[in-house]
């Protein structure tokens, strides 16, 4: 079914809400809110709160597809299209937090099932992508599947609140200190040295990660 003019920025603006509350506990008027929008207007543009739900992981599934479009990308090297997916990786795991999949998976199966296929497909494409950067000698030999892994389990950890106060490290600092980490692990020597100099693009992607932490407030 086609979606109306307008639904896609209503399901942008619950983002935040399920971020913090599981889906299933909102009731129709929690969403509205959300939505900054009446039940009447709500109910204009959804039939449903199951409506919703399909269409809030349509969105997220279409997002996790995105990274295809940027590994695919022969346009652009290999130092650029690392920094691209993990700034990808960052953005997904602040919108799909641990929260929302476990709440997919108890109460909305057939769309958990759905996002967990989405994001195989998303980490083949992901470690087809490093090894064809190590067959080029960009990229330094490691196992790729496990580099990739950092991303979901340390991100996500950094996220968590505590984690600021226990290691008396802000969340930007942190994201940018690991993000330098993964260049010295993947980088080649070569490589490594013109990214460390690249000041347009450091400020750039300093700038990218500032505004999706400011998403998050």
């Amino acid at each position: 079914m086609r979606k109306p003019v307008g639904a896609d920025q209503y399901i942008a603006k619950i983002k935040p809400a399920i971020r913090k509350t599981p889906f299933s506990q909102l009731k129709i008027d929690d969403i509205a809110k959300a939505m900054d929008i009446s039940k009447v207007t709500l109910y204009k543009h959804f039939s449903s709160k199951d409506e919703i739900i399909e269409q809030v992981v349509d969105y997220y599934v279409e997002y996790v597809q995105e990274s295809d479009t940027v590994v695919h990308d022969d346009s652009r090297s290999f130092v650029e299209r690392f920094r691209l997916t993990f700034l990808h990786s960052l953005i997904s795991v602040t919108y799909i937090t641990d929260l929302f999949l476990e709440d997919l998976r108890a109460f909305y199966p057939h769309h958990y099932e759905r996002m967990a296929a989405a994001q195989q497909r998303r980490n083949r494409h992901l470690q087809s992508f490093f090894e064809a950067g190590m067959e080029q000698q960009v990229f330094n030999r490691l196992n790729a599947a496990l580099f990739m892994m950092q991303d979901d389990a340390v991100l996500r950890r950094f996220l968590e609140p505590s984690f600021s106060i226990q290691y008396d490290i802000t969340l930007k600092q942190a994201i940018l200190d690991f993000y330098r980490m993964k260049q010295y692990q993947l980088l080649t020597p070569d490589y490594l040295q013109a990214e460390s100099s690249n000041q347009e693009a450091s400020s750039e992607f300093e700038t990218r990660i500032a505004g999706i932490l400011q998403n998050l407030s």
